[in-house]
């Protein structure tokens, strides 16, 4: 995880809040958040020489998979 998001667990979500402003004094307030998700993915490990393939079967490994998706979010807030 890089610029600047850190979360203590996996799982959780990280937050960045910026604030930009327009014409017209409204505020546009862009809320982005990183969701990470762990996904299992199956591989199948085959030995690599002929007489490793022939004494040797090929085996099935089950690895988690780090997913991270970025969601940013606009509201207009208006000046008082």
């Amino acid at each position: 995880m890089k610029r600047g998001y850190k979360s203590k667990k996996r799982g959780q979500k990280a937050k960045r809040k910026r604030s930009v402003t327009s014409p017209g004094r409204k505020e546009v307030v862009l809320n982005e958040t990183a969701r990470i998700t762990t996904e299992p993915v199956a591989e199948i490990r085959r030995p690599a020489t002929l007489a490793q393939a022939l004494t040797e079967p090929a085996v099935a490994l089950v690895k988690p998979q780090r997913k991270v998706t970025r969601v940013v979010r606009t509201r207009v807030r208006r000046a008082a």
